[in-house]
């Protein structure tokens, strides 16, 4: 009797020390999970940078149109404290323009206040334009529900988006927790990601 208890209490010991493992693992994973569905950048009609930018998604769009990978650029979204108009836009505007992305190629979607807007009006917007790919650029923390909300709304469209993330300093996956910047965005993340599933 006492050894078939033994042998209880060493497999329910064993088992809960496997899922602590387990839970430590994917805590500290939690930063590559949320990343890992942005993608190679292909050849598009557009690059969608997403609103809230604090520069480095405006860089990473530099880079692609530099790069040859669309003709066109859209700024999403309306910055914090502005008024909904491509006026609001007018920092990232100027900071593309003075870097050689002519002002022609510069288009304007002002109306959106989420993620899950910006994927209905960035649709919207392919639809009346004609283009049957974008690439939409935000921070590599964003990926996952990006991939979640924008997978829905383009579902049956037979239009396309391709995920490409841009590269901030302070996005630090391998130990976001000992990180405040990082460790913010990874929580804020599973919660916004809990509220868009609830919600949508």
């Amino acid at each position: 009797m006492r050894a078939s208890r033994a042998r209880t209490w060493l497999i329910i010991g064993l088992v809960l020390a496997a899922m602590a493992a387990a839970t430590v693992y994917a805590i500290a994973r939690a930063g590559f999970w949320l990343q890992a569905p942005a993608q190679t950048p292909v050849r598009a009609d557009a690059i969608v940078v997403l609103g809230g930018d604090d520069g480095d998604r405006a860089l990473r769009a530099l880079a692609l149109f530099r790069g040859g990978y669309a003709p066109l650029v859209v700024l999403t979204g309306v910055e914090h404290g502005e008024t909904a108009t491509p006026s609001a836009l007018t920092w990232r505007a100027d900071y593309l323009e003075e870097r050689g992305v002519p002002r022609s190629a510069l288009r304007f979607e002002v109306e959106s206040r989420s993620s899950y807007e910006e994927a209905v009006n960035v649709l919207a917007q392919m639809r009346q334009q004609g283009w049957h790919r974008v690439i939409v650029v935000s921070d590599p923390p964003h990926m996952r529900r990006l991939s979640w909300t924008w997978g829905r709304v383009f579902q049956n469209s037979g239009l396309e988006y391709v995920l490409v993330s841009s590269d901030p300093p302070w996005w630090l996956p391998q130990r976001w927790w000992r990180d405040e910047a990082s460790g913010s965005f990874v929580i804020m993340e599973f919660i916004k990601l809990g509220y868009y599933i609830a919600q949508h």
